[in-house]
């Protein structure tokens, strides 16, 4: 009898153990599998970013022929300055991103750029792994209905906070048909299009597509190598030159014509029981479950890792499973020099 009792409990203490360690497996594997779309994303806008160049060049500082527009008479060169035919932006996604929506609708940044990634729609040119490409990365909430089957009822359709990634092919780059003033600022006309798709199927724009879903923010902050291992994270630290995470490379000024030698990128991603739940919260799946509360934290590089917290603890007082990705990247084609 006795031994039949001791060995009762210790049958009932290992299904107890065995339980609790299958309990927690299935938890640990479904997130997992909850955030892996979300990681993959991640992990491809780092490798395009890293990927991005402006090509620079040295010419003169003024044409010899003719000044900009021909109305004027030639000017001669006086000097050897740095210039390029290419763009680099990031900021606000609301002010760069048209017809995309206002910033409850595209909240965080958006990120621009040119890189040799080699896509092109012609299979003649599939041996040109060079070829160079535009490439651009936002938060958009919206509707699935510009990438789902046509026989999918309307009804159906899913609002919710996506990637996208505006990727046209290199025989669809515009970079060099965009304006160039003579000051060497280049107009963002030629990522336009970006947000075009807005959920319509006869306006589907087959060059911006969503890479995940249940992508709530992207940050974007381009930054230079610190001075040393003690400096600290300030207004005139390594995030000193896009202090408002504003980054144009045509702009006149010390980064002209540069790329920012590092860029950190935050990527803030909630599963799909959390993205329903937002929607149950707010009470309409077409409104931006978060509305506007993102866009008045996200303000200050310097103070990057205190306005996430900020952004976090909205997550957690909506009871929101969530997972923060960051990385620093290196972009390849930078060649730092102010």
């Amino acid at each position: 009898m006795v031994s039949l009792a001791v060995l009762t409990i210790l049958l009932l203490v290992s299904a107890q153990v065995i339980g609790q360690v299958q309990s927690t497996w299935s938890a640990s594997n479904a997130r997992t599998t909850q955030f892996k779309e979300a990681r993959t994303a991640f992990d491809i806008l780092s490798r395009n970013l890293s990927q991005a160049t402006l090509n620079t060049f040295i010419d003169y500082d003024t044409n010899y022929l003719a000044t900009a527009g021909g109305t004027a008479a030639a000017a001669a060169p006086s000097s050897y300055i740095r210039k390029s035919d290419l763009h680099f932006r990031c900021g606000p996604a609301s002010s760069l991103v048209q017809n995309a929506g206002s910033s409850s609708f595209t909240p965080g940044h958006a990120v621009f750029f040119q890189a040799p990634l080699g896509v092109s729609n012609d299979p003649t040119l599939v041996g040109l792994d060079r070829l160079l490409c535009a490439r651009g990365y936002f938060v958009q909430y919206s509707s699935d209905e510009s990438w789902i089957p046509d026989f999918i009822p309307s009804g159906d359709f899913k609002f919710r906070y996506r990637l996208m990634e505006y990727s046209p092919p290199a025989e669809m780059n515009s970079i060099y048909a965009a304006v160039h003033s003579p000051n060497g600022s280049i107009a963002n006309t030629w990522f336009s299009a970006a947000g075009s798709a807005s959920g319509n199927r006869a306006n589907t724009v087959p060059t911006t597509r969503p890479v995940a879903d249940n992508i709530v923010a992207l940050i974007i902050s381009p930054r230079r190598e610190a001075t040393s291992d003690t400096e600290q994270e300030s207004a005139d630290g390594p995030t000193q030159i896009a202090q408002d995470y504003v980054y144009d490379s045509s702009k006149p000024g010390n980064t002209q014509h540069l790329l920012p030698p590092l860029v950190r990128v935050v990527l803030v991603a909630v599963d799909e029981k959390s993205a329903i739940r937002m929607g149950e919260l707010s009470g309409s799946t077409t409104t931006p479950p978060l509305g506007d509360q993102l866009t008045p934290i996200i303000a200050n590089a310097h103070q990057l890792d205190q306005e996430l917290k900020q952004i976090v603890s909205i997550l957690q007082t909506m009871r929101l499973n969530y997972r923060v990705f960051s990385a620093t990247i290196a972009l390849r084609g930078a060649k730092w020099s102010i």
